[in-house]
């Protein structure tokens, strides 16, 4: 009788704890749920890009997961008698800091990357230049890594910790600047009528790619004039130079190059090339 009655107890213990340990995963689910409704409603009210969106969203709702999750386990382990309820808050810790201290290129590479969607330093679409040695278009932007598109189409993962500087082609403004060698020979004057008539035509061929703040131009091309006569490159170095539209640069430069080859064939102006002089022997 008294053996019924202890494994009567002990039935009512375990589907007790059974029942508490379902609504602990049942509650447990149901914030999990409420931390995703609640960043997604935040996310709405924000004016971020939409990739940044989605990453920030991601990251709050996986540390969260992962804590809400965490806590239920031990919850549960603690109710079949497996630890002492008063470790539960001890055991998270200890678990946080084991995951801490086996991941940290992880947590780094997690930290790095919501710094730069937070401080938008790059988005997808943007062409970058990532540690002097990876030059693409930014194709994802993900919690740990980032993916560029090569030129060469290769596709390349970095991870975010490893990012130490990065170059944004695409923010906000791109300068342009177009190098003209002219042979020492050639009329001084011309060059510059003819490099000012060029700028003309530029301006008014891509004036809807050139950087403009409300209405006004501040940034159309212009002649910088000589900037070197050292003849290295076989004459004198004049400069053009203009501020357009991000995605537009490489396009409007080589757009301008080939007018530049046009107009000078035109009046015979002739471009420079390096020469080798030597003397022969007597």
């Amino acid at each position: 009788m008294d053996s019924d009655f202890i494994k009567s107890i002990i039935l009512e213990i375990n589907i007790k704890s059974f029942i508490t340990s379902l609504m602990i995963l049942i509650i447990s689910f149901v914030l999990i749920k409420l931390v995703m409704v609640f960043t997604e409603k935040l996310i709405q009210l924000t004016n971020f890009n939409e990739q940044r969106e989605k990453t920030i969203k991601s990251l709050i709702d996986s540390v969260s997961a992962y804590f809400i999750l965490t806590l239920a386990i031990l919850s549960i382990l603690s109710q079949f008698g497996l630890i002492k309820k008063s470790t539960v808050m001890t055991g998270a810790g200890i678990i946080t800091l084991i995951a801490g201290l086996g991941a940290q290129s992880f947590i780094k590479d997690i930290i790095n990357g919501f710094f730069i969607l937070f401080e938008r330093q790059m988005k997808v679409g943007d062409f970058v230049s990532i540690n002097e040695q990876f030059l693409g278009t930014v194709e994802e932007i993900g919690l740990r890594s980032t993916a560029i598109r090569e030129w060469s189409m290769k596709k390349v993962y970095i991870p975010n910790g490893e990012i130490k500087t990065l170059k944004n082609y695409y923010k906000e403004m791109a300068r342009v600047i177009l190098e003209i060698i002219i042979p020492f020979e050639e009329d001084h004057q011309m060059v510059i009528e003819t490099l000012e008539e060029i700028c003309l035509h530029i301006n008014q061929q891509h004036d809807d790619k050139i950087y403009k703040i409300g209405s006004v131009n501040y940034s159309e091309f212009s002649v910088y004039g000589v900037m070197s006569i050292d003849g290295k490159y076989g004459g004198a170095k004049y400069i053009i130079t203009g501020v357009v539209t991000p995605a537009y640069q490489w396009a409007v430069r080589n757009r301008a190059y080939e007018h530049i080859l046009k107009v000078f064939k035109e009046k015979n102006i002739r471009l420079a090339y390096p020469r080798v002089y030597w003397q022969q022997e007597k």
